[in-house]
């Protein structure tokens, strides 16, 4: 056997030591730029401009959320975040179009009730997964107004319901696709004032602030339709409100009692409003957003401007909002089964 001089074992550690530094230096390195990667690509996002999708018509609550939003980060971020209204089908077109989209977070959507939980409770067959999105966070709530004309020689919902009673099938009611609140806020009260639930005419509108602006123009008799949408006509006189689906009565609207103060604790429907995208949307993408939009439900000035548009700031994480959207899904459901409301 061939003994090793002294000499080379001190080479062979000195090359072994030099090695193993070479070796550490190089994963410092690796880590160091796989760092500085990660951080530069979630600082870069957006680079360029966001589309966000309302499936449904200007001046609904999906519509003023989505402007509420967009004003906030195109500022934040200096990107142009831009609200797209893409009404048709109930919400159907423009849903499909965000969750048929590239998950990279430049096509996202104002998500709400009507294109979510109350769209798959009432519709069997659908184009798509219904719960197949990427959710991002609740923005706000919108409680539900039961109104009427200004002129209108109903005083209170009690006198609505003994009116239809006696007249069934001749008061018409607007609703902005038959998925959105209007559609399960309405049926609602017919059944808790046990009426039938075809004991009105349905009349179809492209958003929200359609159905109002009808209402106060007469073309329709009654309306069960968002704060947001409605509170700008109520404040001018235009309609009346009966009452509201609320804990509380609501700021500016002080004189328009709550459902349970006029008799009727069983109305349940309210509208809310959130951010998602297409499945597989980047982990740092929804994290960046989630983050924002937290940040924004504690800045006063975005809170001031919410108020402004009669907005009910109240956030949700992506886990929350996930469990919400579900937890919404499995309330309207049977209600829609009972209702007669579910459709193939």
């Amino acid at each position: 056997m061939i003994s090793e001089t002294p000499k080379k074992r001190r080479f062979s550690m000195e090359r072994m030591k030099k090695t193993g530094l070479e070796k550490f230096f190089v994963l410092v390195l690796a880590g160091l730029t796989l760092f500085l990667w990660t951080a530069q690509a979630d600082c870069a996002y957006p680079d360029r401009q966001v589309e966000m999708i309302v499936a449904f018509g200007p001046g609904g609550a999906a519509d003023v959320a989505a402007r509420l939003v967009s004003s906030y980060m195109s500022k934040k971020w200096d990107q142009p975040i831009n609200v797209i209204n893409m009404p048709g089908a109930s919400g159907i077109i423009g849903t499909r179009h965000v969750l048929n989209s590239k998950p990279d977070g430049y096509t996202l959507m104002m998500d709400n009730h009507a294109v979510s939980a109350m769209l798959a409770a009432t519709q069997m067959e659908l184009p798509f997964k219904w719960d197949n999105r990427t959710v991002i966070s609740r923005v706000t709530v919108d409680p539900v107004i039961f109104s009427v004309k200004s002129d209108s020689p109903w005083k209170s919902l009690k006198e609505v319901a003994d009116h239809i009673g006696k007249n069934p099938k001749v008061l018409r009611w607007g609703v902005a696709g038959v998925t959105a609140v209007g559609a399960f806020a309405m049926p609602e009260f017919l059944d808790v004032s046990n009426l039938p639930t075809d004991s009105l005419n349905r009349v179809v509108f492209k958003s929200g602030g359609e159905v109002v602006t009808n209402l106060a123009g007469g073309h329709i008799d009654l309306a069960a339709q968002q704060y947001s949408e409605s509170a700008g006509l109520l404040t001018a006189g235009k309609v009346r409100g009966l009452c509201v689906v609320h804990t509380e009565r609501l700021p500016g609207l002080n004189d328009i009692p709550t459902a349970k103060e006029v008799g009727y604790p069983g109305l349940t429907v309210y509208g809310w409003q959130g951010l998602s995208g297409p499945a597989g949307l980047p982990k740092e993408v929804v994290d960046k957003w989630s983050k924002a939009i937290q940040e924004a439900s504690k800045d006063p000035a975005f809170l001031e401007q919410a108020a402004k548009i009669y907005k009910i700031v109240a956030y949700m994480n992506p886990e929350q909002f996930r469990e919400f959207m579900q937890a919404e899904y499995k309330r309207y459901l049977p209600m829609a089964e009972r209702l007669g409301m579910r459709k193939k």
